[in-house]
């Protein structure tokens, strides 16, 4: 009956909430560490949103870019050829250089702040210039002789035009008629390696000159600039009008700054507004924090609060955490109410059972077989007293019920009764202890529940120590608190040990023997009884022959 009830009992409260309420803590401990080596979810969505939208952005911008600059580079050769069109209407082959100078200064006028037009006629045979205007760049003409036209192309051009019979209409009208400008009577004697007098009277109607192919366009660097230039060809020669590329350039350099400002800024904004968006989508996994952290074990009444805004999978995910925290509170509850009705019930066989194994004691003769099983029934059954008033007293704190009466007195008074205690418990396990007590340390707490907690530290301290050793016990103030160590000179708790070290039932020993006296819930009844003082108890070090226990509280005003 003893080992069931103790296996009962002992499984119970290893699966109770104390230890999610241990978790609890540990979780709460490392939660500014664990939160600096990891990532936000925040951060990293508005990361991934500026990355995502940054490709976005660059796609479409260089698109844009070259999409424009075309447009700009064919807006050049519309404007070229048009006016090239205009010279073209305007020439023949037996034009004159003067002509070319008229017609080049009717066409392309100087506008301010504009970049000219200039024009450049070469010659296909002798591949000469015939006529350049003053701006036009003078180290290309290698490369407007690579533009000509080819030998079947100007054979297969279309014949010119015949002029028609004027001599019944005024030659000043049909000029005029046709937009040319007045014609000398000199006409065609500035045509290098033309006859005097060839064209004499004979070129006032110009007729449409044929194109033996279509206009050519092309870009050349000259002058430290780009051109772009249209290469016209008629049977004789080949006309180049070109423009500057500078303005073209100025432009979409300022359209690329445009474009890079732009994206820039999209980005920015993206990258904040994906931030903004993920806070406001966070906010419920916020409540769900810090609803979680404010949990306890005493403390499970507490739901996370569902709000209207909440999107569905936000509000799914706090239903269902709403109802585990329900079922885990009745769990709780159930667990405490049978631990605390089981010590209850408890109490009663076992002062019974206490009393009549007493007086079987006293009496059985002692030395015989039956006064020895009497006192071994007599010790177990005073172990199986203790673990009941600790269970009920956990029990107890478990559910918050635990009477705290905090008074203001002084520590180091109070503490000479546990000296005298330790001395006399040392002396049979010869041990030394040695004690440095402030005097004067006050504090406001329970004292019998805090004296609880320093007896069972003293326990534990001559319980888990070697022959010949000492314990340790100092009180002492630092600066608004008072700190009570324990140390002794046992051996060092393993590594793997020391996080379970405040577990209920926990011992050292794994195969809980009984070499060393003690039920595995002194620590853990301590660690209770000094959080519901509000202080401190935790492992400093363990090495060997050296284990520091130290507890930490507020002193009193």
């Amino acid at each position: 009956m003893k080992a069931g009830c103790g296996f009962t009992l002992k499984r119970v409260y290893l699966r109770a909430c104390p230890a999610a309420q241990r978790k609890m803590a540990r979780m709460s401990n490392s939660t500014g560490p664990m939160h600096a080596s990891q990532r936000s979810f925040r951060v990293r969505l508005a990361v991934q949103t500026t990355l995502v939208a940054g490709t976005l952005v660059a796609a479409f911008g260089a698109a844009a870019w070259w999409y424009a600059t075309r447009t700009l580079e064919r807006s050049v050769d519309t404007r070229i050829s048009a006016q090239a069109q205009r010279v073209w209407n305007r020439i023949d082959p037996r034009t004159t250089v003067r002509e070319f100078q008229e017609v080049s200064d009717a066409v392309f006028p100087p506008v301010a702040d504009e970049t000219p037009m200039v024009m450049v006629v070469m010659e296909h045979v002798s591949g000469s210039v015939i006529f350049s205007t003053a701006s036009a760049p003078a180290d290309l003409e290698e490369t407007f002789r690579g533009q000509f036209p080819t030998e079947d192309e100007i054979r297969n051009a279309p014949p010119s035009p015949e002029p028609p019979d004027l001599r019944h209409r005024n030659e000043d009208f049909v000029g005029e008629f046709l937009g040319l400008p007045p014609m000398g009577p000199d006409r065609g004697r500035d045509r290098p390696g033309g006859p005097p007098g060839a064209g004499r009277g004979a070129g006032r109607f110009r007729p449409q000159m044929p194109m033996v192919r279509d206009p050519v366009s092309f870009t050349a660097r000259a002058r430290d600039a780009d051109w772009r230039w249209g290469a016209f060809s008629n049977p004789h020669y080949t006309m180049f009008v070109g423009l500057s590329l500078t303005d073209f350039y100025s432009e979409v350099n300022r359209m690329a700054w445009w474009y890079t400002g732009a994206g820039v800024a999209g980005l920015l904004l993206a990258g904040l507004a994906a931030l903004w968006t993920s806070g406001r989508a966070m906010r419920p996994l916020a409540r769900v924090v810090g609803t979680a952290q404010r949990l306890t074990a005493s403390e499970l009444a507490e739901r996370i609060p569902l709000q209207r805004g909440d999107d569905r999978e936000f509000a799914q995910l706090i239903a269902v955490l709403n109802e585990m925290m329900e079922r885990l509170q009745a769990s709780f509850q159930q667990a405490v109410r049978f631990t605390a009705d089981a010590s209850h019930e408890l109490k009663t066989p076992l002062a019974v059972m206490l009393a009549s194994l007493d007086e079987a004691l006293r009496q059985t003769p002692p030395g015989t077989a039956e006064h020895e099983r009497y006192a071994s029934l007599f010790e177990e059954a005073t172990r199986l007293k203790t673990i009941t008033h600790s269970l009920l007293l956990l029990s107890q704190a478990d559910a918050g019920r635990l009477p705290v009466r905090k008074e203001p007195y002084d520590l180091s008074a109070d503490l000479s009764r546990l000296i005298e205690d330790g001395e006399i418990l040392c002396e049979g396990a010869q041990l030394t202890l040695e004690h440095e007590i402030t005097p004067g340390v006050r504090v406001n707490a329970d004292r019998a529940l805090l004296r609880q907690v320093f007896q069972n530290l003293l326990s534990n301290a001559i319980k888990y120590n070697r022959p010949g050793g000492r314990v340790k016990l100092i009180l002492q103030p630092e600066q608004a608190e008072a700190v009570f160590t324990v140390v002794n000179t046992g051996p060092a708790i393993s590594e793997e040990a020391r996080p379970r070290l405040f577990e209920r039932f926990f011992r050292g020993d794994k195969a809980h023997g009984r070499q060393t006296d003690g039920h595995g819930l002194g620590l853990n009844i301590a660690h209770e009884l000094a959080r519901a003082n509000g202080a401190v108890l935790r492992l400093i070090s363990s090495q060997e022959d050296e284990t520091i226990f130290e507890t930490r509280l507020s002193m009193a005003d």
